[in-house]
């Protein structure tokens, strides 16, 4: 709330500041409800506007941060509103009057915009399927929700003329309780590249504020990397490297990279996409490794088409991505394992709790170690689901190939 006597008396500008990079819809329902009760309460506004980061700012690395916001007018918006705004506050009132709870059945308005705190509460009285629909990779919504319609919840009880193929593959292992590998289709895929193999993955940090020189919010800005390496004569070596200086660490980063992946061989990643545009933007940052990097964007090759089109467990869920695979295909290695950083949310939170000045020189070293194994197990995942892709000895039980 902003003081304004540009007209002689008292007013006041109502920003609603959020670090979102546009205006949400749901954001315009929220700063109707904040401009009705001001209004109805007898303050003045002068005008009302939401505030969210511009994406388009630059930080030049002088601790000046103006225009990292943009200022969007919603006074005429938002006004214009207010009438709907009392007729939500007196249903809102009304139901909390009732004497027994409404019987609206849950769905999809449970999670949107965000998950309901008393969804829970609602699906205490309903059982929940085995394999939910929502198990199903890539179906469409609406087709749940039709299915719902028909008394359908399980995926395994769906008719085969909704399915694809590859919904029709999860329906059948989840039926069997099975495992579909295609083990001489991985072990093909992968014949055609040689030694020696790498392993890569980044993790990054994405700072709604801009931490280094010519960088924007919500850019990622990679500090750290693992990698590992394994000969033609199976000798397997393992590179890191991991800045928690606070420095912008790109550059180093840049250059232990190019030593450590040399010139030959493929270099293996999970969803490549992510490593290849990562690395475009180093050759765009850095010219004087362009070639080399462009190099290894040119050796990359994807683990996760592979994953998709010859494995499935079903304890993956309908999902492809490292950590729902890992446990089906190795369940001797689990993130679950892993102390206080499991995922690449809390290894971001982690890095920008380890640069902040206020952290001892423990608790750094505390999380330089979990960031290290966090990122080390994403690397030598890739390792194993190679090897057991290639042909070599697997874990798995109760296998079996679909035509």
């Amino acid at each position: 709330m902003l003081p304004d006597r540009s007209n002689g008396q008292l007013q006041w500008r109502m920003v609603e500041v959020k670090s979102a990079a546009s205006v949400k819809s749901h954001y315009l329902d929220d700063i109707a409800v904040q401009g009705f009760i001001a209004a109805h309460s007898g303050t003045s506004l002068s005008s009302i506007s939401i505030a969210h980061i511009d994406t388009r700012f630059v930080y030049r690395g002088d601790g000046n941060y103006q225009g990292l916001f943009r200022e969007v007018d919603v006074t005429e918006q938002t006004r214009s509103r207010f009438a709907q705004v009392r007729e939500w506050i007196i249903g809102a009132q009304q139901v909390m009057a009732l004497m027994e709870e409404p019987a609206i059945a849950t769905g999809p308005q449970c999670a949107n915009p965000f998950p309901c705190p008393f969804r829970h509460h609602c699906h205490v009285a309903k059982e929940a399927p085995s394999y939910p629909l929502d198990h199903l990779p890539y179906f469409r919504h609406t087709r749940r929700s039709e299915l719902n319609a028909q008394g359908i919840h399980d995926l395994r009880e769906v008719p085969d003329r909704y399915l694809n193929d590859l919904q029709r593959r999860v329906k059948q292992c989840s039926i069997e309780e099975s495992t579909f590998f295609d083990a001489d289709g991985a072990a093909a895929d992968l014949a055609v590249y040689g030694f020696p193999a790498h392993f890569l993955d980044f993790e990054a940090v994405q700072p709604p504020i801009p931490l280094w020189k010519d960088t924007s919010p919500y850019q990622a800005c990679p500090f750290q990397y693992s990698l590992h390496v394994i000969d033609a004569d199976s000798k397997i070596e393992h590179h890191a490297f991991l800045d928690l200086s606070g420095n912008d660490p790109r550059k180093c980063l840049v250059e232990s990279l190019v030593a450590h992946c040399g010139t030959q061989g493929p270099i293996f990643a999970y969803n490549a996409t992510y490593e290849a545009s990562t690395i475009a933007q180093f050759a765009k940052q850095f010219p004087e490794h362009g070639v080399a990097l462009r190099g290894i964007i040119a050796r990359l090759v994807d683990l996760q088409p592979i994953a998709n089109k010859r494995f499935y467990h079903p304890m993956q869920q309908g999902s492809w991505g490292l950590k729902s695979v890992l446990p089906a295909l190795c369940p001797d290695l689990s993130y679950n394992r892993l102390e206080g950083v499991s995922d690449g949310r809390a290894a971001g939170d982690a890095y920008l709790e380890a640069i902040a000045s206020t952290t001892t020189p423990e608790r750094r070293a505390q999380l330089h170690e979990q960031l290290h194994a966090y990122c080390h197990l994403d690397t030598w995942a890739m390792v194993r689901m190679w090897q057991i892709f290639r042909g070599g000895e697997t874990d798995l039980t109760s296998v079996h190939k679909i035509c």
